[in-house]
C-alpha cells in the first residue's frame, strides 16, 4: 500500500509553515517575488508580516470541515420526490436516486474542470438541477422541479454532508474582532443560503460584514473577483488583506490573482489532492484555523475600527415529506394563484424602515462603515421612492423585450438604496441583495391568509389538482415562508416568482416558467388573481383557459369588471372559496376524446 503524498509544493502534515514559492518556477499566478514568505537569499532577517485589515475565510475547510452522509441520496431523493408529487409528477424512487448520483458526479467534474478557467462563471440553480442533478428524469417533471431549484440545491447542502465548525475559529473570530480586522466569507457554494443558515446556527455569522457565495455572485474561485467583491464590501484594498483557503486549484490561485497580502492554507481533506498540477504556492500552511490566532497576533501594525454582531435572516422552515389523494380528477386539472390580493392580504407595518434600517447599521458597522439609523431609514425610504420611479418608467417602455422586467435585486440595494451611501457600503448591499429583500419582505406587513384561500388550495390538492404560484415579488423565497407559516407550502407545486425568473407579470415568460412545470395543457389551467393587467392580460396572452379575478384586490369592482367584458377574465369572484365552484365544474366537464 502507498501512503498519500501531498501536492507538490504542500509540506507533509507537520506543524504550521511556511511555504515559499521555488525559485526556479514563478508563473504568474504563484507567490510575488516580494511575498513576506518568499525565500531570501543569504542571512537576511524576513521582513515582519503586516496585520490585515480584512481577513477572508473560505466556507468549507477553513471555518467549517465536513462528514459525508452515507444517507444523502436517500435523504435528497425524499425530498425531490415530495416536490414533485405537489406538482402532480410521480416519479419512481430508484429513477431519482439514479440521476442524483450521476448528477452529483458530473456536477464534481464539472467544478474541477472549472477551477483551470481563468474566470470560471457560476451555473444557475436551474442549471444545476435541470443539467446535472435532474437530467434523466421526464421534461415536465424536470421543468417544475426547476423552479424549485434553490429549495433542493439548500437541501442537498446538509444530506450530503454534517458540518462541524474547525477548532480554532471561534477564537480566531473573536481576536480579528478585537483587532478591528473586518471578517467576510468567499466560498463557492451551489446554496449561499444553506451555508448562511449553518453559520447563523452557529452563531457565527454575526461576525462577518459581508459574505460572498458564487451561486448569488454568478462567478466562482479562482475568478479573482469574488475575492475583489468582498474586498471592495469591505472598504478594503485586496493586498491589505488575507485569504485563507484549503485548495490549491481554487483557493491558492484566486488569492494570487486578487493580489491579496498573504495567502494562507488550512489543511482539509481536498489540500493535498488537487484535480490537475497547480503551479501557484500559498504564503502559509496550517493545520488548522487554530494557527492563524499566533500568527494575527504576532503580524505588526494594528489596525483601528471595529466590527459588531448582528445577524439578518431566519430561514423557510424545511419541507416535511406530503401526501398526494389517490383520487385522481376525471380532467386533467391545474389551478395557478397569485400571491398577493389572492393568497394573501397584508397590512402595512409601520416599523418596516426601522427594522430594515436595523439591519443596515449592522450591515454598515460589521463592514468598518457606521452608519446611522437616522441615515439608514432615509436611505431605505428615498431608495425604495426610487424605485417606484423606475418602475413608472419601466412601465412605459416601448420595448417588449424589456417592459416587462424585474429589477435585479443588487440593483434595487445597492444602486437605488445605496445611492447615497459609501462605495464599500454600496458593494456590500450588493452582495447582501437576495438577504435584505427576505427580511423586506418579511418585515413591510403582517401578512395573513386571504379567508377561504388556505381552504381553496387543500380542497384543490385533496382532488388531484396541481396547485401552482405566479407572483410578483421582490423575494420568493419571502413567499415560500408565508406559505409554510399558513402550512400550505408542502402543497404548492410549480412556483414562479419574478425576482426569480427576472420577469414580472403580465410579461409571458413568468406564465410561462409555471406552465411548463405542469402536465397539463394551459387551455385546462385555471387561473386566480386581482389585476386586470397583470393577471387578465398575462394570463390571457400566456393561453390560460379560464381566469377569475377577485374582488378586495389592488384593482377596484369598476376595473374587473371591464376586464370581464373586454375577455381578459372569464369570472369576477368575491373571494377564493369562490374558485371552488370553478374547479368543480371544471371537473364535472368529460375528459377530452384520445380518438
Amino acid at each position: 500500500m502507498t501512503t498519500a503524498q501531498p501536492a507538490p509544493g504542500i509540506p507533509a502534515r507537520t506543524a504550521a509553515c511556511s511555504t515559499p514559492a521555488p525559485a526556479d518556477a514563478a508563473p504568474a499566478d504563484a507567490a510575488p517575488a516580494d511575498s513576506a514568505e518568499t525565500a531570501s537569499s543569504g542571512s537576511q532577517p524576513a521582513a515582519p508580516v503586516r496585520a490585515p485589515r480584512a481577513l477572508l475565510l473560505d466556507f468549507g475547510g477553513v471555518v467549517v470541515t465536513t462528514t459525508a452522509r452515507a444517507d444523502w441520496v436517500h435523504t435528497l431523493a425524499t425530498t425531490v420526490l415530495d416536490l414533485a408529487a405537489a406538482a402532480g409528477h410521480r416519479l419512481e424512487r430508484a429513477d431519482v436516486e439514479a440521476s442524483l448520483r450521476a448528477g452529483r458526479a458530473a456536477l464534481s467534474m464539472w467544478k474541477n474542470a472549472a477551477s483551470r478557467r481563468r474566470a470560471p462563471r457560476e451555473l444557475a440553480p436551474r442549471e444545476i438541477v435541470e443539467d446535472f442533478l435532474l437530467a434523466d428524469l421526464p421534461g415536465a417533471a424536470r421543468s417544475a422541479l426547476a423552479l424549485d431549484a434553490e429549495r433542493i440545491l439548500a437541501a442537498k447542502a446538509v444530506a450530503v454532508s454534517d458540518h462541524h465548525v474547525r477548532p480554532g475559529v471561534r477564537e480566531l473570530l473573536v481576536v480579528a474582532r478585537e483587532r478591528g480586522i473586518v471578517l467576510g466569507i468567499v466560498s463557492n457554494a451551489h446554496s449561499g443560503l444553506a451555508h448562511r443558515e449553518i453559520l447563523r446556527a452557529e452563531g457565527l455569522d454575526g461576525f462577518f460584514g459581508v459574505q460572498v457565495y458564487s451561486d448569488e455572485v454568478g462567478i466562482r474561485k479562482p475568478h479573482p473577483g469574488m475575492i475583489h467583491l468582498a474586498a471592495d464590501a469591505l472598504g478594503v484594498p485586496a493586498r491589505e488583506a488575507w485569504y485563507v483557503g484549503d485548495t490549491l486549484d481554487r483557493d491558492v490561485v484566486a488569492g494570487r490573482r486578487a493580489g491579496v497580502g498573504r495567502v494562507v492554507i488550512t489543511r482539509d481533506r481536498r489540500t493535498d489532492h488537487p484535480p490537475f498540477p497547480v503551479a501557484a504556492r500559498p504564503d502559509l500552511v496550517l493545520e488548522t484555523p487554530e494557527g492563524l490566532l499566533a500568527e494575527l497576533r504576532a503580524a505588526v501594525g494594528p489596525v483601528d475600527g471595529a466590527s459588531a454582531d448582528g445577524a439578518l435572516i431566519n430561514g423557510a422552515p424545511g419541507t416535511e415529506a406530503s401526501q398526494i389523494a389517490a383520487r385522481p380528477a376525471r380532467r386533467p386539472l391545474a389551478l395557478l394563484l397569485d400571491h398577493g390580493g389572492v393568497l394573501t392580504t397584508s397590512t402595512p407595518d409601520p416599523t418596516r424602515d426601522e427594522v430594515v434600517g436595523r439591519a443596515l447599521v449592522d450591515l454598515a458597522e460589521r463592514c468598518g462603515h457606521p452608519l446611522t439609523a437616522a441615515e439608514a431609514e432615509r436611505a431605505i425610504s428615498t431608495g425604495w421612492d426610487r424605485h417606484r420611479e423606475r418602475k413608472r418608467r419601466r412601465d412605459r417602455l416601448a420595448d417588449p423585450d424589456h417592459r416587462h422586467d424585474e429589477v435585479d435585486p443588487a440593483v434595487l440595494w445597492g444602486d437605488l438604496i445605496g445611492a447615497e451611501l459609501p462605495a464599500p457600503l454600496r458593494a456590500a448591499l450588493r452582495l447582501e441583495a437576495a438577504e435584505l429583500s427576505f427580511l423586506l419582505h418579511r418585515s413591510k406587513g403582517v401578512p395573513s391568509p386571504r379567508e377561504g384561500a388556505v381552504e381553496l388550495v387543500r380542497w384543490a390538492h385533496e382532488r388531484g389538482i396541481v396547485v401552482g404560484i405566479v407572483s410578483n415579488t421582490i423575494s420568493g423565497r419571502g413567499v415560500r415562508a408565508t406559505l409554510a407559516d399558513y402550512r400550505v407550502l408542502d402543497l404548492i407545486g410549480p412556483a414562479a416568482y419574478s425576482d426569480e425568473i427576472g420577469v414580472r407579470k403580465p410579461g409571458r415568460e413568468i406564465f410561462a416558467a409555471a406552465l411548463a412545470g405542469l402536465d397539463v395543457a394551459p387551455v385546462d389551467v385555471v387561473y386566480v388573481g386581482d389585476k386586470a393587467l397583470n393577471d387578465g392580460r398575462g394570463g390571457r396572452d400566456a393561453g390560460i383557459g379560464t381566469i377569475c379575478l377577485l374582488r378586495g384586490g389592488k384593482d377596484d369592482d369598476a376595473a374587473l369588471e371591464r376586464a370581464l367584458a373586454g375577455g381578459l377574465a372569464d369570472h369576477v369572484l368575491d373571494g377564493p372559496g369562490d374558485v371552488i365552484d370553478v374547479l368543480a365544474a371544471r371537473l364535472a366537464e368529460p375528459a377530452p376524446s384520445t380518438a
